[in-house]
């Protein structure tokens, strides 16, 4: 249902969701609180076991983060103290860093797996599957928007 104009309802589209992400941002440290990671690790550990096959150098997590080197290098540093990751040389280079998620990473998420499972859920409430999809496509073409717009 449209509020008004295109131009407000982009307007208003993007309040919304640069509202939600913080919400959501919020909500998550609150349910991590006590468990050593906040949301933004959460999200660098999610991006590194979901996205790559191989640990990727600091520049491919970035990029795949959509954040700056400088962020993602103090947020790896923080989890590495903590032992969710490890952080080592590669061999070919050394120069370059490379990124891989630990043993204790592993099972970390593992016993929490049921109670993340419904936090995730109840973010979304009662929204209906079509709903959730349709919301899941519009964002990921909006996410390709984005891409292009970097490139």
């Amino acid at each position: 249902m449209s509020t008004g104009t295109k131009e407000q309802d982009q307007k208003e589209l993007f309040g919304m969701i640069f509202l939600l992400a913080h919400r959501w941002q919020y909500i998550g440290d609150q349910e991590l609180k006590g468990s050593g990671v906040t949301t933004k690790q959460w999200f660098l550990l999610v991006t590194l076991h979901a996205l790559f096959s191989n640990p990727p150098n600091l520049n491919e997590l970035s990029l795949a983060m959509g954040s700056s080197r400088q962020n993602v290098k103090q947020l790896a540093l923080n989890l590495e103290k903590r032992g969710f990751l490890e952080i080592y040389q590669d061999g070919d280079d050394k120069r370059v860093q490379r990124f891989k998620l630990s043993a204790k990473n592993q099972k970390f998420w593992d016993e929490r797996a049921e109670k993340d499972e419904r936090f995730l859920s109840s973010l979304f409430g009662d929204l209906p599957s079509p709903e959730i999809a349709t919301t899941r496509s519009t964002v990921s073409s909006l996410l390709d928007f984005t891409d292009k717009m970097l490139k």
